[in-house]
């Protein structure tokens, strides 16, 4: 079988034509006839025409081969409308009954602008593309529609029949659309650094132009302005052309000046449109906009391995705005583990994949395990005043806390200090605005809290952390200042692992470079950091005494309390877990005693997370009617890490009450 392409009409040659090495050896002459047979249309074996496969569309004497049908008649397609393209695929004037496939092609398709939807002899495979059209029947046909195509759309159908390629083909004249609308897409990103700070400068804005259908409009022309030049903010092109998707985009640079700024966006037919607010800020978080929280501040985590607690923290500009997502924040800690890092605003699924999270915030896994810092003295409690201290004399979370289960947690990144812009400009402006170092007042000497002197006239002083960092550090014994057996955290600016105090002047990317030049301030980063403590509680208690000396629920008859019918009495006692910090979160505390005797105790119920004990009160109260004896108990039940509940019931005081008669 030997097959002819003829655009439209393809040749099937019934029989088979040896091939030969000569012409003598075919039975034939020098100027044989078998081409001139293939061009006759004739079967060189029969004298008979060859079978030939056309497409194109109409029937019977109305074919028209190499033609599409179309519901335009030669009129032009409407913006965003549709019309039906049909084609017929016919063997010597006949419908084919064998299954083939037509393809729809053009350019407005290829690209996307025009849209085509099979009808008819359409495939039931979802996996099949909407411009091919299986058909069994020798007719195959779409629904063309405009989706932002302009002007003249050629479209082939072709398919392969008999062993050859047959095509028709239609030209589709689209009308403009009319621009009904343009509309604010996305500013990629939408948070962008002043200029010459290091960080990502330029932003790239983007619209998109719709017409009277909602499809895109392509090659319409828009002009752009800022409604702001604060700092040099700029523009890098003021107009462009829209593609074929209807999108259209400008790129703006920002200046020295922290601001937001909006693009206005115009079509040359007066449609307009503003963008979302573009914030131009530091791209940096400042120290005072740094916190820290815990998910669980007070895990029952002294005795057990893997309790976790998720350690988070929000960042944000010198301005409060969020802070760029991916800024890494660093984690150290002096007890059990933690995640090493995370990148605000990225959160992470299941499968482990990023999505996008919160704006400046981010948070790590902290989980129980050694070391867990035992100390060599043991925390003691005062019984009169039931307040627990330290071998040193201080009051334990006075000036030092010698209390074992405390874990100090550190995050640090790479930022700019604080100052108060009293003149609200935007910037650093050294003799105007106030920067606080460790000895404003001229009296101050610890670094972490620094006495602000007022800067309104006679008004008292503030007590607040310092603007002036020095490294940082973890405060071990949690006194707030660094004391010389303290580690300096790894991720510092200096390779010594040396402390280094704050040089006493602003240092960050908002300092002036005529204030930098003069030595005023520096635009030099420095570690921001917060941190924060972790309360390991215990199931086990403290070791308390009764007030007149005696353990809880030691045996004592000569020792009675002796009340008088319907006289009654209050204990105080302090409640803490085996180190002398709170009991675990939802501890539930409850009084009893026997017929004859009332008790309660306050609070009652279950206990908030704390890291310091409870003094609880108890009551007591004796009938005025009725002799009785017996021990008033305090009933303490503790939860911990896997659903179970540890119970305790002390026997406080024993009581013994004579009735009037």
């Amino acid at each position: 079988m030997r097959i002819q392409q003829l655009g439209s009409t393809t040749l099937k040659l019934t029989s088979a034509i040896a091939l030969c090495l000569g012409l003598a050896a075919c039975g034939g002459s020098s100027d044989g006839t078998t081409l001139d047979q293939i061009n006759g249309n004739i079967d060189d074996d029969t004298d008979t025409p060859a079978s030939v496969a056309q497409i194109g569309h109409g029937s019977g004497a109305d074919f028209v081969p190499g033609e599409i049908g179309t519901e335009t008649n030669g009129n032009a397609l409407s913006a965003g409308g549709s019309t039906t393209l049909i084609v017929n695929v016919v063997e010597d004037g006949q419908l084919i009954t064998d299954s083939t496939s037509v393809t729809f092609i053009s350019p407005c398709i290829a690209s996307g602008e025009s849209l085509v939807e099979p009808i008819g002899g359409a495939s039931d495979d979802d996996d099949s593309a909407s411009n091919v059209v299986d058909t069994s029947n020798g007719q195959a046909g779409v629904r063309y529609t405009a989706n932002g195509c302009i002007g003249n759309d050629s479209v082939k159908a072709t398919t392969t029949y008999g062993g050859g390629v047959i095509s028709a083909t239609a030209d589709i004249n689209i009308e403009s659309d009319t621009v009904t609308s343009i509309n604010f897409a996305d500013a990629s990103p939408n948070y962008i650094t002043l200029k010459g700070t290091g960080g990502t400068e330029a932003s790239s804005v983007r619209f998109q132009i719709r017409g009277t259908t909602g499809a895109p409009v392509k090659g319409v022309e828009v002009n752009f302005a800022l409604n702001t030049t604060a700092g040099g903010l700029s523009l890098v092109n003021s107009s462009a052309i829209s593609g074929s998707d209807g999108y259209v985009s400008t790129t703006v640079q920002s200046g020295t000046t922290p601001t937001s700024v909006r693009v206005t966006a115009t079509t040359d037919t007066g449609v307009t449109s503003q963008s979302n607010e573009l914030i131009v800020s530091t791209g940096l978080p400042d120290q005072n906009s740094m916190s820290i929280a815990a998910s669980d501040r007070y895990p029952i985590a002294w005795n057990h391995n893997n309790v976790e607690s998720s350690i988070t923290v929000n960042l944000a500009d010198a301005f409060n705005n969020p802070v760029p997502n991916r800024t890494p924040v660093y984690f150290t800690t002096n007890g059990g583990s933690i995640t090493a890092s995370c990148l605000t605003g990225v959160v992470f699924d299941e499968e482990g994949d990023e999505e996008i999270g919160t704006p400046g915030v981010c948070s790590a896994i902290w989980r129980s395990q050694n070391p867990r810092l035992f100390s060599e003295t043991q925390v003691m409690m005062d019984e009169e005043t039931l307040t627990f201290y330290c071998p040193n004399g201080d009051i334990a979370g006075q000036g030092s806390d010698c209390r074992n289960g405390r874990v100090k947690i550190i995050a640090t990144t790479i930022g700019n200090e604080s100052f108060v812009d009293t003149n609200s400009n935007g910037v650093y402006d050294f003799g105007t605005d106030l920067f606080y170092t460790a000895n404003s007042d001229g009296s101050a000497s610890r670094k972490a809290n620094c006495k602000y002197p007022s800067p309104i006239s006679g008004a008292a002083s503030r007590s607040f952390g310092c603007d002036d960092l020095g490294s940082a550090y973890i405060d071990r014994n949690f006194n707030g200042e660094y004391d010389g057996n303290e580690e300096v955290t790894s991720i510092n600016d200096n390779s010594t692992g040396e402390y280094i105090p704050g040089d006493g002047i602003y240092n960050g990317s908002l300092c002036r470079e005529e204030d930098a030049s003069a030595g005023n301030c520096s635009r030099d980063s420095v570690l921001v950091r917060d941190d924060i403590t972790l309360v390991l509680t215990s199931e086990e208690q403290f070791f308390f005494t009764m007030p007149d000396g005696r353990l809880p629920g030691q045996p004592d008859p000569s020792e009675q309390i002796r009340l008088q019918p319907g006289e009654s009495m209050t204990v105080y006692l302090m409640l803490a877990d085996a180190n002398g910090n709170g009991l675990p979160r939802g501890t539930e505390i409850t009084a009893s005693a026997p017929d004859g005797i009332e008790a309660s105790v306050s609070p009652e119920g279950e206990l908030a997370g704390s890291s310091e004990g409870t003094i609880v009160a108890l009551s007591i109260q004796v009938s005025d009617s009725q002799s009785t004896q017996g021990v008033v108990s305090l009933n303490v039940t503790m939860p911990t890490p896997y659903d179970g509940e540890v119970g305790r019931s002390v026997g406080i005081v024993s009581v013994v009450s004579y009735s009037a008669n």
